[in-house]
């Protein structure tokens, strides 16, 4: 008697999920967020981060939520991502207690140059005060922080996307929705909901028979969303992957 993986691997299904397994090979596991004791507290305020973010996965049946660990000042920080605890992304606001947010940046670039940096603002006054005296390239993306916790989380996949988008492309032909956007507090409302929907429409598309462990390793060939803020930017993308663009959405 045939039992369900049988047919699986009777129809190539066996050797599909192994190529999922390889997809999503960056993963963000471990957050460093800096911020000053006044900002931690306004996000004390908003609920604990880290609870929330771990409700969100669990309510979309994503894998392990990454961890947060917190610091008030750009040197601790520092001390963090060169000694013996590794993190996947760094998450500043603005002010810290010892050096500014653009400071940072820069050092962890000197440190470790592949680490992303992600800038988390409250308003677009503290953005507009940004771009007219920094250089915000330091930074792989700047977010307005608006109490809405999955913004976090779509921090956390927008850095996976732009990692994984050209392995996972190329190994099988995962699909890719390019969303151009420059208004940051624009993307920062609807990206995490943008997310969320993708989610949930690849979770509705998958076959009921699919056992939890494979719905999992599914999820990972999700569309990528790629954010881009000029038609430059968003152009360089279609090119290299055009052939598995979803989507191209103007603003």
């Amino acid at each position: 008697m045939l039992t369900f993986n049988d047919l699986l691997a009777e129809h190539g299904y066996v050797n599909r999920f192994n190529e999922f397994q390889g997809l999503m090979q960056f993963r963000v596991r471990e957050i460093l967020l800096a911020s000053s004791l006044y900002d931690s507290f306004i996000f004390e305020q908003d609920g604990r981060l880290s609870e929330m973010l771990l409700s969100e996965y669990l309510d979309l049946n994503l894998s392990q939520a990454p961890g947060i660990t917190r610091v008030s000042t750009g040197g601790e920080a520092v001390a963090r991502i060169v000694g013996p605890n590794r993190f996947d992304l760094i998450i500043t606001t603005m002010n810290l207690a010892d050096m500014t947010a653009v400071d940072l940046a820069r050092r962890v670039r000197a440190e470790r140059p592949n680490l992303p940096v992600i800038a988390l603002l409250y308003d677009t006054r503290e953005f507009a005060e940004l771009t007219t005296y920094h250089d915000i390239t330091v930074f792989d993306k700047v977010f307005i922080w608006q109490g809405d916790f999955r913004t976090l989380m779509a921090v956390v996949k927008y850095v996976e996307d732009r990692r994984n988008v050209e392995h996972d492309t190329a190994a099988v032909g995962v699909q890719s929705i390019i969303l151009i956007e420059d208004n940051v507090k624009a993307y920062s409302s609807f990206l995490p909901i943008i997310y969320t929907e993708v989610v949930k429409h690849t979770q509705q598309v998958m076959a009921e028979s699919l056992n939890l462990s494979h719905k999992l390793l599914r999820m990972r060939a999700r569309p990528k969303i790629l954010l881009c803020s000029s038609f430059e930017e968003a152009w360089d993308f279609f090119k290299r992957y055009e052939s598995c663009v979803l989507e191209s959405s103007p603003t």
